[in-house]
C-alpha cells in the first residue's frame, strides 16, 4: 500500500516538463555550481533530467525506510523536498536546481547509510578517511538501472554494511523501539543493602521477567521461594552486569540498579549512534583481517577472513587525563623486551614526583623500577639520579627511559603502528588490572591481556614464529629491544562504541567514559 501511495503521489510530478534543450542547459549550469562530481555525473548523462515522478516516489520510499536504520527522514528534510517535488516551478533554472538538489539528496542518503551520517573526522580529528571501493555515485548508478519499483529495495539490500553485527544492531533497534513504544521497562526498587542470591527482593517477578526478556535468564522465569533471589537469578544478574560493563557479582548495587532503570528511550538513542559508528568501518572485503580495540568496552577483537577469531580484555587511557584517541593505522613492527622512552608529560606528572617523595630517596626509586636519566633516548650514557637531574627531566631538559625486562611498564612485547599520538599496543607488568570491569588506567596506550596470542596473529606473515618461540623470546634475558619488522602489516582500529553486539547476538551497553556520545547525540538531534 505504501509503495502504491508514493507512486500515485508523485506520478504527476516531474522535473523535466520544460523542453529538453532548455533543461539540459539549465542542468549543466546548475551542476557546474555544485562541484566537479555532480557536473561529471550529469555530463555523462548528457545533462538530462533523472528524476521522473516514479523515481521521485522510489527515492522518497528509500529515505523513509532509512528510519529502520536509525536515520530519521527528518535528517534529510524529506517533508521540504516533498513540497518542492509536488509544486514544480515553471522556471527551468528553478527546476534544474531541484533536479540537481534531488541527486545530491540521494547521494547524501546513500552515503549516510553506507559510510555514516556523521563524518567521523568531525568527532575524532585523528581518524583518517577510509578509501572506499564503491562510491555513493556508483550505488546510485546501479539503483537507477533498476525499475522504479525495485529502486529502494536494491539500495536497502546493497548499501548498508554487510557486517553481521550491523544487521543485528538494526534488529535490536527495532526491538527496543517497540519496548519503548509500549512504555519501556518499569523501574525496579532500591534496597537498603545490595540484593542478590539468598536475599529477598520486593519486585522479584518484575526482575526475573526483565532478565528473561533481555536474554540473561534463559529457560523461563526462575522459581524462587517467598520472594528470595535464587542462584540462577544471581547468575542472570551477572550476565546483565557483564553486558553493561559492571563487575559481575550477582547483586543489585547502585551501578546495576542504575543500568536496570535506564530509560529505553536512552537505549534507543545509544543504538542509533553506534549503528552509525559501525558504518565508519571498512567493508568486509576492504579489510577482512584486522584488529579492533573498542575503547568504551575495554576489549580487543581479532578478525581473520571476516570472522572474529579472538576477543580479549584491554586496559585503555585514563578518562580526563590520558584518553586513548580514536583513530586507525597499520602495525608494522613488533619489539621484544622493549625499553620505554617515558614521555616528558608522564615523567613530570607521575614519575618525578614519585621518585622525589620515595622514602628510600630518588636513587632507590629509580633503581627499583629500572628507570634511567639520559640526555637522549638512544644515549648509552646514563646520568646520576640526582634531585637536580630529576627536575631537569620534569622541565624537559633531560629524558627518562625504563630498561627492558619484566618490570617494564610495556611488559615484554609491544606492537607499533606509527601515529602522532605515540600510542601502541603492548604487554603489561600489571596483569591484575584485566580482572577489573573498569579498565581505564593507562597513559594512553592499549595494554593487551594475551600478548602471545596477539603476536601469533600479527607475526603470521613472518616465518619461524609460533606461540613457543614468541614466549621464549619474551622471556630471554639476553634480548633487549629486539625489532621484528612485519612482512605483512595489519590494520588496527581504535574505536569507541558504547553499544555493540556480542558473539551470542545479545546487545551490550558500555558507559560513555570519555563523553563522546554527547557529540554524536547532538549531530543526530537526539536528547
Amino acid at each position: 500500500m505504501r509503495i502504491f501511495l508514493f507512486f500515485s503521489l508523485f506520478a504527476a510530478a516531474t522535473l523535466s516538463t520544460a523542453p529538453c534543450q532548455d533543461m539540459s542547459g539549465a542542468i549543466r549550469a546548475q551542476a557546474a555550481k555544485s562541484g566537479k562530481g555532480i557536473a561529471s555525473w550529469y555530463g555523462a548523462r548528457g545533462n538530462q533530467p533523472v528524476w521522473s515522478g516514479e523515481y521521485l516516489g522510489a527515492l522518497a520510499q528509500f529515505i523513509q525506510a532509512l528510519d529502520a536504520h536509525g536515520l530519521s527522514p527528518q535528517l534529510f528534510q524529506l517533508s521540504a523536498w516533498d513540497q518542492q517535488w509536488r509544486n514544480p516551478s515553471p522556471d527551468p533554472g528553478q527546476r534544474a536546481a531541484v533536479e540537481v538538489g534531488t541527486t545530491q539528496l540521494a547521494l547524501y542518503a546513500i552515503q549516510s547509510l553506507a559510510y555514516g551520517f556523521v563524518d567521523p573526522v568531525t568527532v575524532h580529528p585523528k581518524w583518517a578517511a577510509i578509501s572506499r571501493q564503491v562510491t555513493s555515485y556508483q550505488f546510485l548508478d546501479q539503483a537507477l538501472q533498476q525499475p522504479p519499483s525495485q529502486f529502494a529495495g536494491f539500495l536497502l539490500q546493497s548499501v548498508p554494511p554487510q557486517d553481521n553485527r550491523y544487521a543485528e544492531m538494526v534488529k535490536t533497534l527495532a526491538r527496543y523501539r517497540e519496548i519503548d513504544r509500549l512504555g519501556g521497562w518499569r523501574n525496579l526498587p532500591a534496597t537498603a543493602q545490595p540484593a542478590g542470591p539468598g536475599s529477598k527482593y520486593p519486585e522479584l517477578n518484575l526482575l526475573t521477567s526483565r532478565l528473561q526478556a533481555e536474554g540473561d535468564l534463559p529457560g523461563g522465569t526462575a522459581k524462587s521461594r517467598k520472594g528470595t533471589i535464587d542462584n540462577r537469578t544471581g547468575e542472570a544478574l551477572k550476565s546483565f552486569q557483564f553486558r553493561h560493563g559492571i563487575e559481575p557479582d550477582g547483586f543489585i548495587g547502585g551501578e546495576t540498579l542504575q543500568e536496570l532503570n535506564t530509560p529505553t528511550s536512552q537505549r534507543v538513542n545509544q543504538i542509533i549512534i553506534n549503528i552509525d559508528r559501525l558504518r565508519w568501518m571498512p567493508r568486509s572485503w576492504e579489510d577482512p583481517e584486522h584488529i579492533e580495540v573498542n575503547i568504551a568496552e575495554n576489549a580487543l577483537r581479532v578478525y581473520q577472513g571476516n570472522r572474529e577469531i579472538s576477543v580479549m580484555p584491554v586496559v585503555v587511557g585514563m578518562k580526563g587525563i590520558s584518553e586513548t584517541p580514536v583513530f586507525h593505522g597499520r602495525i608494522q613492527d613488533v619489539y621484544f623486551r622493549p625499553t620505554w622512552n617515558v614521555p616528558t608529560s608522564i615523567a613530570k606528572r607521575k614519575l618525578v614526583p614519585s621518585a622525589l617523595s620515595d622514602p628510600e630517596g630518588p636513587e632507590g626509586y629509580m633503581r627499583s623500577h629500572n628507570y634511567q636519566i639520559v640526555s637522549s633516548y638512544g644515549s648509552s650514557t646514563v646520568l646520576p639520579n640526582t634531585v637536580d637531574n630529576l627536575n631537569k627531566v620534569a622541565s624537559g631538559g633531560l629524558l627518562m627511559r625504563q630498561g627492558s625486562g619484566p618490570q617494564n611498564s610495556l611488559g615484554l612485547i609491544k606492537f607499533i603502528f606509527p601515529n602522532d599520538s605515540a600510542v601502541y599496543l603492548h604487554d603489561t607488568n600489571m596483569p591484575e588490572l584485566f580482572q577489573r570491569a573498569d579498565r581505564d588506567y593507562s597513559s594512553g596506550c592499549v595494554r593487551v591481556a594475551r600478548p602471545v596470542e596477539l603476536a601469533q596473529f600479527i607475526l603470521r606473515g613472518n616465518a619461524g614464529w609460533n606461540a613457543q618461540s614468541i614466549r621464549a623470546t619474551m622471556d630471554d634475558p639476553n634480548v633487549n629491544d629486539r625489532r621484528e619488522h612485519l612482512n605483512t602489516t595489519t590494520s588496527v582500529y581504535l574505536i569507541y562504541w558504547t553499544c555493540t553486539i556480542m558473539g551470542d547476538s545479545r546487545v551490550r551497553f558500555d558507559r560513555d567514559i570519555y563523553g563522546h556520545d554527547a557529540t554524536m547525540f547532538q549531530k543526530f538531534g537526539l536528547q
